[in-house]
């Protein structure tokens, strides 16, 4: 049953252990949600395997050359970094285009700041490859991809915002507000983007000339820049629920995710870093999972399993954020 907004503004924010069981209690009452994971997963198992290796090959092997023409030149061979050596190149080459051999391209249909939990890394049954030959075409499989990713992820999170705030939606509802808030995520992850490329373009320039001279000072100044990242993951975490679940814009939903995170501090942290590990360690799950069990009964619950465990987490998120958020209002 809804509770009336006044009274869920004058109680306390949950704990984090009593936010994540409400979470997976929002899930339960809305499991229409986990169809979309699970369809998706099912068709990136038995679909086709799209391959990028005829465009990967060659503009790997390309950047390879220009690379040791540019860095192994005779007269900056006696100051070359090891990882900078010929055998190191073509080992780098190598692995490049091995991985684009094994990666499917139609898993790009589950990538983004929004994507369907996915267990896209699964092995297919299906052997059948179709090769993207031509940059157009790649190009427009790639757009066409994550838009579609968007959109998903889009009438996903919808769903699951629903259900944060105690709304008994259907997929229909959910959906009418999908086109709105991917808008609000793409504007979200230009403005990160745009900050992020003017803030630390130059330093990360900074970082590649240093390390042709001075390895140590660079491998410093990588470590600060994983630092800044890592905290500006922590206080954008909860941007995309701010749009989803407060139709917040862009700028708004970073200032509503950076003041949650801020007034809450630890509990945001515990939240986050229990979301973090559960699915990290769950990711390892499904794998022995669907390698242990026969197929298909090893993968098909790891794909059920992924969908519950991870929209349980997303939805927990939600209701975090809402809390706290009525909390200050």
């Amino acid at each position: 049953m809804q509770q009336p907004l006044a009274a869920r503004r004058q109680a306390q924010p949950a704990g984090v252990i009593e936010t994540l069981s409400a979470g997976y209690s929002a899930v339960n009452h809305h499991l229409w949600v986990l169809v979309l994971p699970i369809l998706l997963d099912v068709f990136l198992w038995f679909g086709p395997h799209v391959s990028y290796s005829p465009l990967v090959g060659p503009a790997v092997t390309h950047a390879t050359e220009w690379t040791r023409q540019v860095a192994l030149g005779q007269r900056r061979a006696a100051t070359t970094p090891d990882y900078l050596s010929p055998t190191s190149l073509d080992e780098t080459r190598q692995w490049l285009i091995d991985r684009a051999d094994e990666a499917n391209g139609l898993a790009l249909l589950a990538w983004g700041p929004i994507a369907l939990p996915s267990l896209a890394a699964l092995p297919s049954p299906n052997e059948d490859l179709a090769f993207v030959s031509g940059w157009l075409d790649g190009a427009l499989l790639l757009v066409a991809s994550i838009g579609v990713s968007f959109l998903l992820g889009g009438w996903f999170y919808g769903g699951l915002a629903a259900a944060s705030n105690g709304v008994r939606n259907g997929p229909l509802a959910a959906g009418r507000d999908t086109p709105r808030a991917v808008v609000g995520v793409l504007g979200l992850v230009g403005a990160v983007l745009g900050i992020a490329l003017l803030l630390g373009l130059p330093l990360l320039l900074l970082i590649g000339f240093t390390a042709l001279v001075s390895p140590p000072v660079a491998v410093l100044g990588g470590a600060l820049v994983a630092a800044g990242i890592l905290f500006a993951s922590v206080y954008l975490f909860f941007a995309i629920d701010a749009i989803f679940v407060s139709n917040a814009g862009p700028l708004a939903a970073i200032r509503r995710s950076v003041a949650v995170v801020r007034r809450h501090l630890r509990p945001s942290l515990a939240l986050i870093v229990l979301t973090w590990l559960i699915l990290a360690g769950m990711a390892r799950v499904w794998d022995v999972l669907a390698n242990s069990l026969q197929s298909p009964y090893g993968v098909a619950l790891s794909i059920f399993g992924n969908a519950y465990i991870a929209s349980g987490l997303i939805a927990a998120g939600m209701i975090f954020y809402v809390q706290r958020t009525e909390l200050a209002s």
